[in-house]
């Protein structure tokens, strides 16, 4: 029960949110890290209809993809990260986590679907209450459609988690689609791909690109952080949220 602005008690008003999901890297793979990337908008018209407008502007309909950055479109990727920022109360929140002490076989009986799907649900869970104590969130998840085996139960394994963690049924539906379809899946793609960088960037795993450094440092000038390889939960301008989190496992 809220207080609201007359002093009376009651429940709180529904509000309706839009998530795009999407993740870098395998849980399957030997590589160091793996992410999850997601945005949380209450102005779902507005993100949409601003990302629209600017390709339209900038007369660019190529498929915005972070391993795609390059010196001939950086200006495009800067752009579109500048979307995002336009939008208040916009919510972007990131975990990368560290696989190299991850023992899928004791967490998950070594289900890497069932894993997959249970870090999906704790991110959005764990995002909701970023988005404000005034209201009660339910959000309609778009997802970057992945290939996954019939026995996967991707979309009950996740609203299962997620009302776990908030006691009530915060999702309304979840859908998979194919991300060259949603510009705003493309926008997790890039911002998450800049987090990963980053990270592997500071643990030595690739090589350093100038392009690719040049968007990792726009976001950082964006949020007013020294460095995207940390920890950070930053609100900026007009509200928007900004989360990274590292999860690291101990066998």
């Amino acid at each position: 029960m809220d207080k609201t602005e007359t002093g009376l008690t009651g429940p709180k008003p529904r509000r309706d949110l839009q998530g795009y999901l999407d993740e870098t890297g395998l849980l399957r793979t030997k590589d160091k890290f793996f992410g999850l990337g997601l945005i949380l908008s209450p102005n779902i018209n507005q993100l949409h209809r601003e990302l629209i407008n600017f390709r339209n502007r900038a007369r660019y309909h190529t498929e915005f993809k972070f391993s795609s950055v390059g010196t001939h479109n950086i200006l495009y990727y800067k752009a579109l990260v500048d979307e995002f920022f336009k939008v208040p109360h916009n919510a972007f929140v990131t975990y990368v986590y560290d696989k190299e002490n991850m023992d899928i076989a004791t967490y998950f009986k070594g289900d890497h679907d069932k894993a997959y799907n249970s870090f999906c649900g704790s991110l959005i869970a764990e995002a909701l209450p970023l988005m404000g104590a005034g209201y009660s969130d339910y959000v309609t998840l778009l997802a970057d459609d992945v290939s996954t085996s019939k026995a996967n139960h991707f979309e009950r394994d996740m609203k299962s988690k997620i009302k776990q963690l908030t006691r009530r049924n915060a999702v309304s539906s979840i859908i998979r689609l194919e991300s060259h379809a949603v510009t705003e899946i493309q926008l997790v793609d890039v911002l998450l791909g800049a987090v990963a960088y980053a990270f592997k960037i500071d643990q030595g795993l690739v090589k350093p690109d100038k392009a690719k450094l040049q968007l990792v440092k726009h976001i950082q000038n964006k949020i007013h952080v020294p460095a995207l390889s940390t920890d950070l939960d930053r609100r900026v301008k007009n509200g928007v949220k900004f989360r990274v989190k590292e999860i690291k496992f101990n066998k």
